[in-house]
């Protein structure tokens, strides 16, 4: 018998995601029974003025939660590249095992194609012959699920914590050194239904994070690299809830950090720090539209700076970034700092645009950068540099 459904909306797209849609994991009106086949489905509005695709998996890796027990399920159904019309949306039916022990209320997330989290009632006593009915469509869907690969009954436990940090990119330019290239990640540590994460909800924000940069002399006999500045990163971190409500300006949330960061070299060559920073970050505009993002960063230096002793002359206690752009498409970045005395500093520009245009098979931006001031690498910090590069931008 086909039961009535309804949609729990959990989660907006972020204000400064690329693309203005919003996810919703649509989940049982009724109450399931363990043991069965429990059928959700993931409904993706797109309110954009353009199309919207995402790439589904056939098996998508969720986990189901229930006090401080946690249990591993895969979804079945994603069709791979999912079209969502401008302000249209799709429906993407998906089908998963409930595991037999389970009683009660439990709570369904996904983190594909962005977190997204329904609430199940789970009735006790099932049996192998009573699965849980599933509606006509998605039945079908179900059938026609294909045979998955073996790989993927290797669970990854741990890939639904990762996410962006900084941008990451590859520039190549004219001037030696003539390569630059930076990624960066950052994993959330706690588990949200943990003991710990459920007495102190702000410990949820607590992450490390990497970030490296890399400036490389690709054009020198042996290509060696010029300079890299290796950065982890312990980072406290609060996103503000979306409103709705995108007037004026949107405060987005902070991010506090104690970072340590070194070239990784020994002797003359050797540059290490560590900093406290604080930045806010705030959209001024339409975060769907052209919007104008600020995040500024102030930090300390802690410790010895020995084999940099005057690199506050040049670095400063301040850094501003500012994003000017619209969703999906053009955008400018700039990046400033003023030296201690305000006579030393640096500047960055970036300008960025999806590769859509072009074929629309790939997923990432084209950059131009180009740089001007003091210590683009930690090695040359007190020494100052022009440089034009181009190249692609992974994440902006």
């Amino acid at each position: 018998m086909n039961r009535p459904f309804r949609a729990l909306v959990v989660f907006l797209l972020a204000a400064s995601a690329a693309r203005a849609t919003m996810v919703t994991l649509v989940a049982p009106l009724a109450e399931v029974r363990a043991g069965g086949t429990v059928a959700v489905e993931l409904l993706i509005v797109n309110s954009a003025d353009r199309p919207v695709s995402y790439l589904l998996s056939p098996a998508i890796d969720a986990h189901l939660t229930q006090d401080a027990r946690r249990w591993l399920v895969t979804l079945q159904g994603g069709r791979g590249d999912v079209s969502v019309p401008a302000g249209g949306f799709a429906r993407v039916p998906l089908v998963f095992a409930l595991p037999a022990e389970i009683q009660g209320r439990v709570a369904l997330e996904v983190s594909q194609p962005v977190a997204a989290r329904a609430l199940i009632d789970v009735e006790a006593g099932a049996s192998a012959e009573r699965p849980t009915a599933l509606p006509s469509p998605v039945a079908e869907a179900a059938s026609a699920v294909p045979a998955l690969p073996a790989a993927s009954r290797l669970k990854r436990y741990y890939a639904d914590r990762f996410s962006g940090h900084e941008p990451m990119y590859f520039a190549y330019g004219g001037d030696r050194p003539a390569a630059k290239f930076q990624f960066s990640m950052k994993y959330r540590i706690l588990d949200d239904a943990g003991p710990l994460a459920r007495r102190l909800p702000a410990l949820k924000g607590l992450h490390i994070a990497y970030t490296q940069r890399s400036l490389w002399d690709i054009t020198a006999d042996s290509s060696p690299f010029y300079d890299t500045s290796y950065m982890p990163e312990l980072m406290l971190e609060s996103l503000a809830p979306d409103s709705g409500k995108h007037h004026g300006i949107t405060w987005l949330g902070w991010q506090a950090a104690f970072q340590d960061e070194s070239n990784g070299r020994d002797g003359f060559a050797s540059r290490s720090l560590n900093t406290l920073h604080f930045r806010p970050m705030l959209v001024v505009g339409d975060p769907d539209g052209w919007r104008l993002i600020l995040r500024p960063k102030f930090f300390a230096y802690l410790g010895d700076v020995g084999n940099n002793p005057d690199i506050r002359r040049y670095r400063g206690y301040s850094e501003l970034r500012a994003i000017f752009g619209k969703a999906n498409r053009l955008s400018i970045s700039v990046t400033g700092r003023v030296g201690e005395r305000f006579d030393k500093g640096s500047l960055q520009v970036d300008g960025s645009y999806p590769t859509e245009f072009l074929t629309g098979n790939f997923a990432m931006y084209l950059l131009a950068q180009y740089w001007t001031g003091y210590g683009e690498s930690l090695r040359s910090y007190d020494q100052r540099s022009d440089t034009v590069r181009f190249g692609f931008s992974l994440a902006r």
